[in-house]
């Protein structure tokens, strides 16, 4: 396969599950509130999906910001339905290679909307054909941004759900 066809491959795997990702997070009119359990799934299938992307410094994307998303009005959206979920602060610790004295305080509304924004970011740009772009987009923010707060949130959901809901960890939905 071809490096170009073989990109493409890859954009359109991640390419649907950011599409996922982003209908979900924005459902306005989804029936229940978001729930840790299907925050939980599809952050991880995100974050899994993720680890195929060609490492951010391949050559090919162009980053123009020409044309930036307007996200602020769908940013708000995601972070009130994110809210929903009874799980939104908890403890972790910034970073295992420099530790602190006390844990810092996680967000998961905070978290599952920076995810969104850098998906949403990439997924804009896969639409209109800027395909080097979108994975740039989303491989480099994957590795400095999103992805810490997909690990940091599949950690607490993990754990609040083990602790408070163990079926929410292998029901479907």
């Amino acid at each position: 396969m071809q490096r170009h066809q073989m990109r493409q491959s890859i954009a359109q795997r991640f390419g649907a599950e950011a599409q996922r990702f982003v209908e979900w997070a924005e459902d306005a009119e989804a029936p229940e509130p978001m729930s840790a359990p299907v925050a939980l799934r599809r952050v991880v299938a995100l974050y899994s999906a993720a680890l195929e992307l060609p490492q951010p410094w391949s050559e090919g994307a162009s980053i123009r910001r020409d044309g930036e998303l307007q996200l602020a009005h769908r940013l708000a959206r995601v972070r009130e339905r994110a809210a929903a979920i009874a799980l939104q602060h908890y403890s972790e610790i910034f970073s295992p290679h420099l530790p602190q004295d006390e844990p810092v305080v996680g967000d998961l509304a905070d978290d599952l909307v920076e995810i969104y924004r850098d998906v949403a970011t990439g997924l804009h740009l896969h639409r209109i054909g800027r395909i080097d772009d979108a994975l740039w987009e989303w491989g480099f923010n994957f590795q400095v941004h999103w992805g810490e707060h997909a690990s940091s949130a599949i950690r607490a959901l993990h754990c609040y759900l083990s602790r408070e809901d163990p079926s929410g960890l292998s029901s479907s939905g």
